[in-house]
């Protein structure tokens, strides 16, 4: 079960979520049940979950475009294996 709640945030804070939000490529809402997780549950952080992730990038030598190209193409194959296997189906 999940619920919602309300914060107030000052504007430099929330400033501050929103470019940490977005530099681990988060929505804002997810970012901060993440640090809450973590703090709270004592569960990874992004940061810490995506680590070996990032160091293989780095020593592969990926450029940031070079990735979203990777990424890009690995969506638009699945996107064709999903819509094969649908027509396949009717």
């Amino acid at each position: 079960m999940t619920r919602n709640i309300e914060i107030s945030f000052p504007d430099e804070l929330l400033r501050l979520v929103d470019e940490k939000a977005h530099s681990t490529g988060l929505e804002r809402a997810d970012y901060i049940r993440a640090v809450l997780s973590k703090e709270v549950a004592g569960e990874p952080s992004i940061t810490e979950i995506l680590a070996p992730f990032r160091d293989q990038v780095a020593n592969n030598g990926i450029s940031d475009e070079g990735l979203n190209r990777l990424f890009s193409e690995a969506r638009e194959e699945s996107y064709r294996e999903r819509r094969s296997r649908r027509i396949d189906e009717r």
